[in-house]
């Protein structure tokens, strides 16, 4: 029997493209998503301007000493001018600050009073002025908060059309607050505007990234679905298999996740039917050697019985009253030839339809006309709406034909019978009709071996047995098995 190869390529196809446009879908996400936060971070957000706090207070106490002695002034300018042309702010080596020059709208260092020290450019407020004359309240609330030493950077830092104030104490070696260093960060962007502009910049390098992930992810998907569909493959081979009655196949699969488990259990569920298979097939070798013991211990060893007694009978005639032994003899040629025919049935029993690999109407038509043709019974074998039969259906109902038949033969007297084999949507029914002389069926009823021999076989296919019979009004046998569609 070949088995045709399972075919999950469109599985395969559609795991690897679901894999691509995921991996690609995740990638795309996680762009946005870092661009959004970035955006938030330096346009919605006072964390960053929070973090310059400590920086630039750290750095600013390298004005302490120059804020203290007026001549040392111009160091300051110097300080700051270097800042706004750079962006940098350095404490030794290792620079402190590090911004974008473009955005430092000015730096200016005051003193304990307020006045302005020094500033870049001194276009907003000149040297000696107070600060609070020429920047908006909210910068010389953050200045104060600066000089009164307030521990809370997020007081430090404050927005204003767009613009980020910043400012940070300036310290002695000692701890002492000497002045203040305030900046003012313009911004050139919204919010929008950045997260518009950032995206036309990424754009090109967003497809370039999105191309590599959806080349990398589909050879990736490719091999995680080829191995994921190899070994469905391998199961449905076996399902296949199991279907047919063949549980001796096992799928091999080490892995140790849910769809190894289900193998393994699905292995182990094979393996308990082939056992127990096996073991109804015993049961029932068993009771076929039981019930043909019964029939030759019924019928053929009787009748073989009777004709040695017909034999030994004849012997001692033979002498005395040939006419008489003749007589005996007949009668033991009629049994012997009767016995016969009953060990031929018996000999016919052993050869299921399903061996003789020509399906149930095929098999049974050839054995009826066998049967006809050795007991001169007229027979007819009449099919509607054939259609495949599970195996043990269509040897169930060969044996309880074989059954009816051999009862027919043996008490019925019949001279003709019809067999009806009809399919229904349900499951099949098959009727056996003679006409023959008939019983009393309740007092016949677990009597005959043949008759609860027929009543087990239906009983263990959960169908249904009807028998109507009379004295003198021939015998009608109707079964009905259900099959699965």
């Amino acid at each position: 029997m070949r088995f045709h190869r399972p075919n999950l390529r469109r599985l395969q196809w559609r795991l690897t493209l679901t894999y691509t446009l995921v991996t690609t879908a995740a990638i795309l996400v996680v762009e946005i998503a870092l661009l959004v936060a970035a955006g938030y971070l330096l346009l919605g957000s006072d964390t960053l301007p929070q973090m310059l706090v400590p920086s630039l207070q750290e750095a600013a106490r390298d004005l302490a000493p120059d804020l203290a002695d007026p001549s040392h002034h111009e160091a300051i300018t110097r300080w700051l001018e270097g800042f706004v042309r750079t962006g940098k702010l350095r404490r030794g080596q290792a620079v402190s600050v590090d911004l974008d020059p473009m955005i430092v709208a000015f730096a200016a260092v005051v003193d304990r009073d307020g006045r302005v020290v020094s500033m870049v450019p001194n276009t907003v407020c000149p040297q000696g002025a107070l600060l609070r004359e020429c920047v908006s309240p909210r910068m010389v609330d953050i200045m104060n908060q600066a000089l009164a030493g307030t521990p809370d950077t997020s007081r430090l830092v404050t927005r204003d059309e767009g613009n980020i104030g910043i400012a940070a104490p300036i310290l002695t070696e000692e701890g002492d607050i000497v002045g203040t260093l305030v900046l003012q960060l313009s911004l050139p962007l919204s919010l929008r505007q950045f997260s518009t502009a950032a995206a036309r910049a990424l754009f090109p390098s967003a497809l370039v990234v999105l191309a590599f992930a959806a080349v990398v992810g589909t050879v990736f998907g490719f091999l995680t679905a080829r191995g994921l569909t190899r070994r469905l493959e391998a199961l449905m081979r076996a399902a296949d298999r199991w279907s047919r009655g063949d549980f001796s196949v096992a799928v091999r699969d080490t892995s140790q996740d849910e769809l190894g488990e289900l193998i393994r259990r699905l292995n182990r569920m094979a393996e308990e039917l082939q056992n127990l298979l096996a073991t109804r097939e015993e049961l029932a070798a068993l009771e076929e050697r039981n019930r043909l013991a019964r029939e030759l211990h019924d019928a053929v060893k009787q009748q073989v019985f009777a004709t040695v007694m017909q034999v030994a009978a004849a012997r001692h005639l033979l002498a005395q009253d040939p006419e008489q032994a003749k007589i005996h003899l007949e009668e033991a040629e009629r049994l012997a030839r009767q016995a016969q025919q009953e060990l031929n049935a018996l000999i016919r029993e052993l050869r299921p339809a399903a061996l003789e690999g020509k399906g149930l109407v095929a098999a049974l038509r050839e054995y009826v006309a066998e049967w006809s043709q050795q007991t001169g019974i007229a027979a007819e074998v009449r099919v509607q709406g054939e259609r495949p039969l599970p195996l043990r259906v269509e040897q169930a109902l060969f044996r309880i034909v074989q059954e009816a038949l051999s009862n027919v033969a043996k008490h019925s007297g019949a001279t003709r019978v019809d067999v009806h084999l009809a399919w229904a949507p349900d499951g099949v029914t098959l009727t056996v009709t003679d006409d023959g002389r008939g019983f009393d069926v309740a007092e016949a009823r677990g009597k005959g071996i043949g008759l609860r021999s027929i009543e087990e076989r239906v009983a263990g296919l959960q169908g249904w047995l009807t028998i109507d019979s009379a004295p003198g009004h021939g015998t009608r046998i109707v079964v009905h098995l259900p099959v699965a569609r």
